[in-house]
């Protein structure tokens, strides 16, 4: 396996590039790895912020989600 060099925001910018030719910006956001995730963010430090709110809002939404879902099972069980 090839390294790529990841030592300069532009080397940074154009990799991420390459790696938009096979998905879209959400996708990448999505399943980025860490070892990219961290060069990325260590240049830009405002997405480290917006990434661990998306996190969270994310896990909250899922605690909300099982607790609707368990409410509506009682309501259904509910004489």
């Amino acid at each position: 396996m090839t390294a790529v060099p990841l030592d300069t925001e532009d080397e940074i910018r154009e990799f991420v590039a390459l790696c938009l030719k096979s998905r879209t910006v959400a996708k990448l956001a999505e399943v980025m790895p860490d070892w990219l995730r961290g060069p990325v963010e260590s240049r830009a430090p405002e997405l480290t912020e917006l990434r661990e709110s998306a996190e969270r809002l994310e896990q909250e939404a899922a605690l909300a989600r099982r607790a609707y879902a368990k409410a509506l099972h009682a309501w259904i069980a509910k004489p």
